[in-house]
């Protein structure tokens, strides 16, 4: 697979797609008072601007609600399907001045974050601790630490790629990295835990 052609493909179509989006699900939500953060996780920026989307499997719309039915039978074969990096993509390193860094670019991230950003102040939930107490970074949690990462087993190690997957807008990824801070953030432990698996089972298709 070549996967800089089908980044390519992918940012196009969203950059494309993002205005339009973003204008759409402003109307949509406004005077949609305290439920608007909610509301506007669960709905995909290509729902809002006409695009029909499927995993990568063909069964499902590209979607958390959708996860969990099947494609209708008039659904075109040629309808596009979306996708994301893996954590494992992210998370790849080299060494810079003697210090450990991405070797992959990550996306500019809002509020002037870093990937040396510790990762409770992105995802405020988090209470991961690095083997020396300190609090981890959100690179720290993607590095792979030998044989893999020690976050791996982590919901974070997952959120975080997720975000960074959103914010890169690849491979027709169907959040905005608000959207996917909204997830993270819901009260509905059922909300978040549905849009966790969505994300884990269908969104992680792009290996190193």
């Amino acid at each position: 697979m070549n996967i800089e052609n089908t980044e390519s493909t992918g940012r196009a179509k969203a950059e494309a797609l993002s205005s339009a989006a973003i204008a759409r699900r402003r109307v949509l939500l406004k005077g949609v008072g305290k439920g608007s953060a909610v509301l506007a996780a669960t709905v995909p920026l290509q729902t809002l601007a006409g695009q029909s989307l499927l995993t990568f499997d063909g069964k499902h719309q590209c979607s958390v609600s959708g996860m969990h039915s099947g494609v209708h039978s008039a659904t075109p074969t040629t309808t596009p399907v979306c996708g994301g990096y893996s954590p494992g993509w992210w998370g790849q390193s080299q060494i810079v001045d003697g210090k450990i860094v991405p070797k992959r670019a990550w996306p500019t991230l809002p509020n002037g974050w870093t990937f040396n950003t510790k990762c409770d102040v992105v995802f405020t939930k988090c209470t991961l601790r690095n083997t020396d107490g300190s609090k981890p970074s959100l690179f720290q949690i993607m590095e792979p630490q030998e044989p893999i990462s020690k976050f791996s087993n982590t919901d974070e190690f997952h959120w975080v790629c997720a975000w960074l997957n959103a914010l890169s807008h690849s491979f027709n990824f169907p959040y905005s990295g608000q959207q996917v801070l909204d997830f993270y953030n819901s009260p509905s432990i059922t909300v978040y835990q549905d849009a966790l698996t969505f994300f884990k089972t269908y969104m992680e298709t792009h290996t190193p």
